[in-house]
């Protein structure tokens, strides 16, 4: 994918993402095809099962976006489909799904490669030809890999897939467990765009946001839930009230619901924000950032840390034990809270030691998840399999 402009050799590339919310997935692919030349863009059409937020975002940077199911309601299609699922007829209600799905495709151009960013999105192979390039970017660990596609289909769907971008070690092990060939492998991380010149140690909060000059804060971000472990946040403030600590805990991503929210319990010390097109607002001012997850991959927002010089201690889920290794973060061993919480009073103990792990996330960051260093091996890999 070369050339000043788009030419009849260039592939048409088909990208499915399961949503267009402000979580990683989709945050990740707009800024891969943000770092990516603009006549090559001209090729790309964006397959969306549901909106969200980076739909006007998304649209700007691509040739198309396609929504497949509305994401307020049921559509007609989708309704019948349930309805004949229910009814113990399953194969007919995903005749009814798909049809619906390949009749919103056929205006766009014939593809010559599909990419399923994230594994959410695999059901669009289903409404594609079998003979069509794949290629998955796998954004997932074990419970999430397991709730995407069937473990009896992993299988299935890792030799379909041409090539398997992987964005942790971790997760390429996963891949290869459940049936991924290793030479089919690449790996591809989160990546951030750097700026020309150093951020500043800290931006204006938001209105919305509590008052940062006089506290220290401790900040996470995220979809709140079991995977982030925003119900350990509850044990950090009450450890940090028992020692009569100042520090103040807080969550941009909104309040936990349902049984996450009863594990927090009724006595809850937590500032629970609500979600933030531009959370490192308030993120920029941590004293140190946490990441309490029990199944991560490789959270972006580790990496937007690195960018702010921000502290971060980290439960070892995905590729945050390699991200914060050689003193770039603090990590545990295990899934261990009360290690995690001294952690915590550990790096506010100490500005000196906080800024030393801040600014060593950071280099570590600019040299090896810059959006201009990924991206063209992103593309690449799908111009390959295109070729194929």
């Amino acid at each position: 994918m070369s050339g000043s402009e788009p030419t009849a050799q260039d592939p048409v590339i088909w990208i499915a993402v399961h949503d267009l919310s402000r979580t990683g997935v989709p945050v990740l692919l707009a800024r891969l095809l943000q770092a990516s030349p603009a006549q090559q863009r001209e090729v790309v059409h964006l397959v969306a099962m549901y909106g969200g937020p980076l739909l006007r975002e998304l649209q700007s940077l691509c040739a198309s976006v396609t929504v497949l199911e509305p994401s307020d309601r049921r559509s007609a299609s989708s309704a019948a489909s349930l309805g004949l699922i229910t009814l113990g007829m399953g194969r007919a209600g995903e005749v009814v799904r798909h049809s619906a799905w390949r009749a919103k495709l056929a205006r766009r151009p014939k593809p010559d490669v599909l990419l399923v960013h994230g594994a959410g999105a695999w059901p669009v192979t289903q409404v594609v030809s079998s003979k069509l390039p794949v290629v998955l970017h796998l954004h997932e660990l074990e419970t999430a890999l397991d709730r995407c596609i069937t473990r009896p289909e992993q299988a299935a769907a890792f030799q379909r897939a041409q090539q398997v971008m992987v964005v942790s070690a971790p997760v390429a092990e996963l891949a290869r467990n459940r049936g991924a060939n290793s030479a089919k492998i690449l790996m591809v991380p989160g990546c951030v765009r750097l700026p020309g010149a150093n951020l500043p140690e800290s931006n204006e909060a938001e209105s919305s946001a509590p008052e940062t000059d006089s506290v220290q804060w401790v900040l996470g971000a995220g979809t709140p839930g079991w995977r982030k472990g925003t119900d350990r946040l509850a044990a950090v403030a009450h450890a940090l009230q028992r020692v009569s600590s100042p520090a103040q805990v807080g969550w941009v991503g909104g309040r936990p619901t349902g049984a996450d929210a009863s594990a927090v319990g009724r006595t809850d010390l937590v500032n629970w924000i609500p979600e933030s097109a531009d959370p490192w607002k308030l993120l920029s001012h941590a004293a140190v950032f946490v990441l309490p997850s029990r199944e991560d991959p490789l959270p972006l927002v580790a990496l937007e840390a690195g960018l702010y010089r921000r502290a971060v201690v980290a439960m070892p889920t995905g590729g945050l034990p390699d991200l914060l290794a050689d003193g770039r973060g603090l990590v545990g061993s295990r899934q261990d809270l009360r290690w995690f919480v001294a952690a915590v009073e550990q790096v506010l103990a100490s500005r000196a030691f906080a800024e030393d792990l801040g600014q060593r996330l950071h280099e570590f960051v600019r040299t090896h998840h810059d959006v201009d260093v990924i991206a063209p091996r992103w593309l690449q890999a799908l111009s390959d399999a295109a070729g194929r």
